[in-house]
C-alpha cells in the first residue's frame, strides 16, 4: 500500500441543479402544489392570478346567485307553481339519495310529523351546492310551521355531513366546516365572514391590513380555507370520474406548422413582490436583510427554473413531433426512438429527456398519449428495417392468431418463429410483450380451447 496523488475532473451537481430537475419531473399538476406551497413560505414571492376580474362584494354575491343557487326540487304543496327548471334539477335517483342520506343519519324517534314535513320541506329547498336560500321568516310563511320549530330543524341538520349543508351562503359553510374541525380561531372566522372576495383576487395586501396579519399568516389561513369543501352537494350520488389534465396542448395552425402550448395557464404566474423588495432596500437590521437576500434568492430561482422548464418541454416536444410525424399528422405507426438517441439529437442528457415526460401527457387533435410512450426501443427485421415493441407485439398477435388451438405456441416457440422472421428476442421479452397485449400462456390457452369444446 502507498499514497499518492491523482488529478481528476469531477461535475457535482449544485442544490439549484438538483432542485431545477426535480422541477422538470413533476406533472403541471404537482408543479402547481409545489409553488403553492413555496407561495405560503416566502413572502418575496408574489402569485399573479391567470383571471384579473375585478368584483366588488356585491358583485360576487349576485354572481353566486345567479349561479349557483339553483333549487333542488320544486314541490307543488309549498312552492309556486312555474318555477320548476328541469335543466337545474338533479335526476330522481339522485333526490332519492340525497333523502336517504340526511334520513340515515337522524334519530326519527325524536321528532314528530310536523319537524319531519318541515325536514321533507328543507331538504327539497337544497341548491345544487346544499344551500338553502331562504329566511327563517319565509320558510314558516310558505310552511305554516312556528320559526322556533324550523330554527331547531335546521340546527339538527346542519350537524349532518357532508359538513356545511344546509347554510344559508358559502360563508356559513364554511363556518360551520371549521367548528367541526374545532378550528377556534377569530382571526379565521373573519377572514371567512368578510374577506372571501379578497381571497378569490389574491388581494392578500387588503387581508393583512384588515386584520393586521404577516403576509405569511394570510397565506397559511387561505391554504386551509382551500382545503374546505365550498359546495358540500356538488356531484353527491353522481359516479366518480377520473380526468387526464394535459401537460401539453399541441394543435395544427392554418399553415400546417404544429403550435405547442404548456397547459398551465390556470396555474398562475409568480413574480417578485414590490412590496417586500421595497422593505428589503430600507431594512436596517441585518438579520432581517439576510432573511430577506435567502428569501429573495430563492424566488428568483424558482421563477427562472419554472420558466427554463416550459423552454426544455417545448423543445422535447418539438422535437418529438418531428420524429414523429407520420403518427401525429395521419395516425399512423410509430416510428422506433429511443430516449438515449433523442438526447444525442437536441445536445441533452438522457436523464433530463426522462425527467421531462416523466408522468407528462400530450393532448393532440386525434386525442392523448403519455410522453413517455411515444419513444421505444427498436427491433431490426428481416430486409433490414426496425420496428419498435407494437410491431413486435403485432407480429405476436398474428402468430397467436394462427397458430394451432390445439398446440398452442410456447414462449420458445414464439422466439423461434420471430427469429425466422429476422426479429431476434429473448423468450423473457416474448413472455412480458404477450403479459402486456393481455394474452395468456401456452398452456391456459389449451384449457381455455379445451373448455370452449366441451361446452360446444
Amino acid at each position: 500500500m502507498k499514497h499518492k496523488l491523482t488529478v481528476e475532473q469531477r461535475q457535482l451537481l449544485s442544490q439549484n441543479q438538483i432542485s431545477s430537475l426535480e422541477l422538470l419531473a413533476l406533472c403541471n399538476c404537482e408543479l402547481n402544489r409545489y409553488m403553492e406551497h413555496e407561495y405560503m413560505e416566502n413572502p418575496l414571492l408574489e402569485q399573479i392570478n391567470s383571471r384579473a376580474e375585478s368584483y366588488t362584494q356585491e358583485d360576487y354575491q349576485a354572481w353566486y346567485q345567479s349561479n349557483y343557487c339553483k333549487p333542488l326540487k320544486n314541490t307543488a304543496v309549498f312552492l309556486e307553481e312555474g318555477n320548476e327548471s328541469s335543466s337545474q334539477e338533479f335526476d330522481a335517483s339522485n333526490t332519492k339519495n340525497i333523502y336517504t342520506y340526511i334520513y340515515e343519519q337522524l334519530e326519527l324517534e325524536r321528532y314528530t310529523d310536523k319537524q319531519l314535513s318541515v325536514i321533507d320541506f328543507l331538504i327539497q329547498c337544497l341548491d345544487r351546492n346544499g344551500f338553502i336560500d331562504l329566511e327563517v321568516p319565509e320558510i314558516a310563511q310558505l310552511t305554516g310551521v312556528n320559526e322556533q320549530v324550523i330554527k331547531g330543524c335546521l340546527s339538527d341538520l346542519k350537524k349532518l355531513e357532508p359538513y356545511g349543508i344546509f347554510a344559508k351562503n358559502l360563508a356559513e359553510c364554511l363556518l360551520i366546516q371549521i367548528e367541526i374541525l374545532g378550528l377556534d380561531d377569530e382571526i379565521l372566522k373573519n377572514m371567512i365572514t368578510n374577506h372571501l372576495t379578497d381571497i378569490s383576487q389574491g388581494k392578500i395586501s387588503s387581508i393583512t391590513r384588515a386584520l393586521d396579519i404577516s403576509s405569511a399568516q394570510a397565506r397559511r389561513y387561505i391554504a386551509l380555507i382551500s382545503t374546505l369543501n365550498p359546495r358540500p352537494l356538488q356531484g353527491f350520488g353522481e359516479n366518480e370520474k377520473q380526468y387526464i389534465v394535459p401537460d401539453v396542448i399541441v394543435t395544427m395552425g392554418p399553415d400546417g406548422k404544429w403550435n405547442i402550448e404548456i397547459n398551465d395557464n390556470w396555474c398562475g404566474d409568480y413574480q417578485l413582490n414590490d412590496y417586500y423588495l421595497q422593505m428589503m432596500a430600507e431594512v436596517k437590521e441585518q438579520e432581517l436583510f439576510e432573511y430577506f437576500k435567502k428569501k429573495l434568492e430563492r424566488a428568483k430561482f424558482l421563477i427562472h427554473a419554472v420558466e427554463q422548464r416550459r423552454k426544455t418541454i417545448i423543445l422535447i416536444t418539438n422535437a418529438i413531433l418531428e420524429e414523429q410525424d407520420e403518427f401525429f399528422r395521419y395516425s399512423g405507426k410509430l416510428k422506433p426512438c429511443t430516449m438515449t438517441q433523442m438526447s444525442e439529437k437536441l445536445s441533452v442528457s438522457t436523464s433530463t429527456i426522462s425527467r421531462a415526460v416523466k408522468d407528462k401527457y400530450l393532448q393532440f387533435p386525434a386525442g392523448c398519449i403519455l410522453m413517455k410512450n411515444l419513444f421505444s426501443a427498436s427491433v431490426p427485421v428481416s430486409g433490414g428495417s426496425l420496428i419498435n415493441s407494437d410491431g413486435v407485439k403485432e407480429l405476436i398477435r398474428e402468430l397467436v392468431n394462427e397458430e394451432n388451438k390445439e398446440k398452442p405456441y410456447s414462449d420458445s416457440k414464439l422466439a423461434e418463429l420471430l427469429s425466422e422472421k429476422g426479429c431476434r428476442l429473448s423468450r423473457r421479452v416474448i413472455a412480458k410483450y404477450r403479459e402486456e397485449m393481455g394474452i395468456s400462456g401456452s398452456f391456459e390457452r389449451k384449457m381455455k380451447n379445451d373448455m370452449n369444446k366441451r361446452v360446444n
